[in-house]
């Protein structure tokens, strides 16, 4: 027994040493060289990590958007695995090895010399379109859309530190800004740098919103390789007209030194998105279309190089500048309006305007929503069926009616969201000795103000609008007046449950410049009402939805 324990006290001690080991610092990077031999990091790569030496769960981790990923492991030997494929360039990569992890740092570079790599094969799919299909998926991401006041436009992330690049065009003199990630996620956005001439601006947001963004690949400056030449194959991923996210593709035409031109289709909203060459490294900023007559015209594109300089402008303002809020903002819901509730609202008369269209001060206020547009819709198709039915009748002819039915499906073409809309116009004003003195007898009008903030509150409380919108009215002639003056329409829009009869009292605070005081207009329970009711249909079809999805138990969370 006596020599028993000598050997036992050593194993003991052994054991305590083994216990007391320090971790060692793991450092993993993803990283992938395409076909130009460009070196691409790959972000939010999903890794475990499997104790090879000794039982327990598997480690879960994933790289960010540089394509690290760090953590601190006992020593030993481990199994690392990707359990998701990663397709890039039509090709599939997955990694599976054992590691010796060992000391105070150990590091691993994942990459295409130790992953196990596949084709990508789709029936019918051209290897071109197979890899433009990859780059999209890797790239999307990166992509936003720019909010401003005046409309949208398309940015790309190049930095982690959430610096995005638009034109300067798109967020020009708009003192709202936000950056939408995807159809859930909006956040607000800074300026850190800008250019009129070269019509790029650089703009920064709070990624702890968007753990998902991926950093797109820019050109390297003083690259020996030429950012394009004529014939290449381009892309983009831009967010024109109401779209988001769309892939559009080209050809370079002409490369000059400040830009490139490309017969790639550039739309509104597509302003500030990334152009992207066959490998998918950003080669320029999309910028205008140039109309022809006939057929589609050429789109201008900013060569990245000029954008260079000011994104670097930025990083250096980065330890400096605040960071923007993570908040989340309203966005639109993506949901329609039930249009089957509308075959109730066709009106039998004229539709009842009040509780819907009022002054405030030298304004007219018009609140709309879903119901009431389709109820002004209805009564306007009606009229002109009226005045058809009096043609056929003096021509003996017999057509038939437009149904509700074909008026819903009209209607329904709009995908109407279900939201509201407050409009603001400045009233007009009879310029009275210009109309007496009017050869042509129409009415010489002005506007009494301008238009320049709305404000909607719950008590004091400021309700955050989907989008401040603005759009600038200029003169214009008809046959009975004329309009010599210009201003500002406001066209805000906010969810639906922003005018409750929760809510004790809801105001409008009207400005008309940026330093003078608002105009007030509280809402009366009758207009809080008639809103309030009108978006019935849509709280009973969500009820209706959530009611018919299927609640998922929760599974345990693991133990610490």
């Amino acid at each position: 027994m006596r020599r028993l324990l000598p050997a036992m006290l050593l194993l003991i001690l052994a054991a305590a040493v083994y216990a007391q080991s320090p971790d060692v610092a793991v450092k993993i990077h993803a990283v992938l060289v395409d076909k130009d031999l460009n070196q691409k990091p790959v972000p939010h790569l999903a890794l475990a990590l499997q104790r090879s030496d000794a039982p327990g769960p598997a480690i879960s981790l994933k790289t960010s958007l540089d394509g690290r990923a760090e953590i601190s492991l006992p020593p030993g030997s481990y199994r690392l695995t990707t359990p998701e494929p990663l397709e890039f360039q039509g090709k599939r990569y997955q990694w599976e090895m054992e590691v010796q992890f060992e000391g105070a740092e150990a590091s691993l570079e994942l990459s295409n010399d130790n992953a196990k790599v596949t084709s990508v094969a789709s029936a019918g799919a051209s290897p071109a379109a197979e890899d433009l299909s990859a780059q999209f998926k890797l790239l999307r991401n990166s992509v936003v859309t720019v909010q401003t006041e005046f409309g949208h436009g398309t940015g790309f992330l190049v930095d982690p530190g959430g610096l995005v690049i638009t034109n300067e065009h798109v967020i020009h003199k708009s003192e709202y800004l936000a950056v939408q990630f995807d159809e859930k996620r909006k956040v607000a956005a800074d300026v850190l740098a800008s250019d009129s001439e070269k019509d790029v601006a650089i703009l920064r947001v709070n990624l702890a919103a968007y753990p998902d963004a991926v950093i797109a690949p820019l050109l390297k400056a003083g690259s020996e390789k030429p950012a394009a030449a004529e014939g290449d194959r381009v892309f983009t991923i831009g967010n024109p007209l109401n779209q988001q996210k769309v892939l559009t593709t080209g050809v370079v035409s002409r490369v000059e030194p400040k830009a490139i031109i490309s017969d790639i289709n550039i739309n509104p909203g597509n302003s500030g998105g990334p152009l992207f060459n066959s490998s998918g490294v950003v080669i320029g900023v999309t910028t205008y279309n140039q109309q022809a007559k006939r057929g589609p015209g050429l789109s201008g594109i900013v060569r990245i190089e000029e954008a260079l300089p000011l994104v670097e402008e930025a990083r250096a303002k980065l330890a400096q500048a605040p960071m923007p809020s993570a908040e989340l903002l309203p966005v639109e819901p993506q949901e329609s309006y039930p249009m089957d509730a509308l075959r109730g609202l066709g009106p039998a008369g004229k539709t009842e305007r009040a509780p819907y269209v009022f002054s405030a001060g030298d304004f007219d206020v018009v609140v709309t929503t879903p119901a009431f547009a389709y109820r002004v819709y209805l009564e306007r198709q009606r009229e002109l069926e009226k005045e058809r039915e009096k043609r056929d009748k003096k021509r003996g002819d017999s057509s038939a009616e437009i149904t509700s039915g074909e008026d819903v499906k009209n209607w329904e073409a709009n995908e109407h969201r279900p939201k509201i809309t407050i409009t603001v116009q400045p009233q007009l004003k009879v310029k009275f000795w210009a109309s007496m003195a009017s050869t042509d007898r129409r009415v010489r009008a002005r506007f009494k103000t301008d238009f320049y903030r709305l404000r909607l509150l719950c008590g004091g409380q400021e309700i955050t609008p989907i989008r401040p919108g603005k759009v600038q009215f200029v003169g214009a002639e008809t046959s009975s007046a004329e309009v010599n003056d210009t201003t500002y329409v406001g066209i805000y829009d906010y969810l639906p449950d922003a005018i409750s009869p929760d809510c004790t009292q809801i105001t409008l605070e009207i400005y008309a410049d940026k330093n003078s005081a608002p105009t007030v207009k509280t809402l009366d329970a009758r207009t809080i009402q008639a809103v309030w009711n009108d978006f019935e249909p849509y709280r009973k079809s969500r009820t209706a939805t959530a009611a018919a999805t299927p609640s998922i138990a929760p599974t345990d969370s693991p133990k610490d």
